[in-house]
């Protein structure tokens, strides 16, 4: 169910909680990641007024804690590696210095947004391999999962996943995208509101989901568990599972779907792309890159490319600006 996405602050906590258990039993130094994959390190003593790298080790001899210092002795960024029962790596967290998200890729074809996404995308006998895939995530402001790329183990990227938030940071927009050709197979628009009455306030949320094209496939609006029936087991809870699961459940079940009526249906908006000399767009952007903006437009059937150097301003839909990334940093 679509619904349980919105719970992804609490599946990286999660994530988080797990990544952290892994105990350091040494600590060694090297100067780059060159020298770390070749195994050459440096004495604690050498580190002193170079950029260095400090990884800790677990019992195993695998490394977990990965700290990336500044020549003044200053953290950049800090990396966290886990491990299954085999010693084969699953997980990638990228941190800031204040043990916040930056990115994260989970190793294998069971992840469950990846799995979720082939089962829609392909058939069962499609020919690509996805044992040992990758999925990448990035994350906005330490707690808000803004994307989510699948790439096989030879590196091609299969599909993307974008996701938007209002300014109270609810889900606002859901788009899934077939790659290479960055076309929009699946797309979700949320709405929550606050229904107040005289014996209790509730939350609804409505959803529509859209297919290829923008076609229309569905309209409901759920209510969402009260705070006090969210949860069937007690704390402490162990493991990633979510008891609201067989809750959302029930309800459907037992009739709490609302039924669509003809209302309004929302806007689909599009990104706002101004060019050097004036000129507007307003596009579905895909991707940025170091060669330019990718994105399409609805006369195009193909994935349009323009060089950075030709673009002024590129704003989502949101408002949010993607393009340039030191305006968006000053602001």
């Amino acid at each position: 169910m679509q619904i349980i996405k919105l719970k992804l602050t609490l599946y990286f906590i999660c994530l988080f909680n797990l990544l952290i258990s892994n105990e350091v039993a040494y600590i060694r130094y090297f100067e780059d990641d060159l020298n770390f994959k070749s195994n050459i390190s440096m004495l604690s003593t050498e580190r002193r007024g170079l950029k260095h790298m400090a990884v800790g080790y677990d019992e195993n001899n695998q490394p977990v804690k990965i700290e990336y210092y500044t020549a003044r002795g200053v953290l950049d960024k800090r990396v966290m590696l886990k491990y299954d029962e085999d010693l084969q790596l699953i997980e990638r967290g990228i941190y800031d210095d204040n043990w916040k998200y930056k990115s994260l890729i989970i190793y294998g074809d069971s992840e469950p947004w990846s799995k979720e996404f082939r089962q829609f995308r392909y058939p069962k006998n499609e020919p690509l391999t996805f044992t040992d895939q990758q999925t990448h995530f990035t994350v906005k402001d330490g707690a808000f999962i803004s994307k989510i790329v699948f790439e096989t183990i030879d590196g091609q990227k299969y599909g993307q996943i974008e996701l938007d938030y209002d300014y109270l940071g609810y889900l606002s927009e859901e788009r899934w995208r077939d790659l290479p050709s960055g076309r929009i197979i699946r797309q979700y628009k949320y709405k929550f509101e606050l229904v107040k009455s005289y014996e209790e306030s509730r939350t609804v949320v409505q959803i529509w989901e859209y297919g290829y094209d923008n076609q229309l496939i569905s309209n409901v609006a759920v209510d969402m568990a009260p705070a006090d029936q969210l949860y069937k087991t007690p704390p402490p809870r162990t493991n990633n599972q979510l008891d609201e699961v067989d809750i959302i459940k029930a309800e459907i079940k037992e009739g709490r779907v609302i039924v669509p009526h003809g209302g309004i249906l929302p806007v689909m908006t599009n990104d706002h792309l101004i060019m050097r000399n004036g000129d507007q767009l307003f596009v579905d952007f895909v991707n940025l890159t170091d060669s330019g903006i990718q994105f399409r437009i609805k006369s195009e059937a193909e994935l349009l490319t323009i060089p950075l150097h030709r673009v002024r301003s590129l704003t989502s839909r949101m408002g949010e600006l993607i393009y340039p990334k030191h305006i968006r940093q000053k602001q």
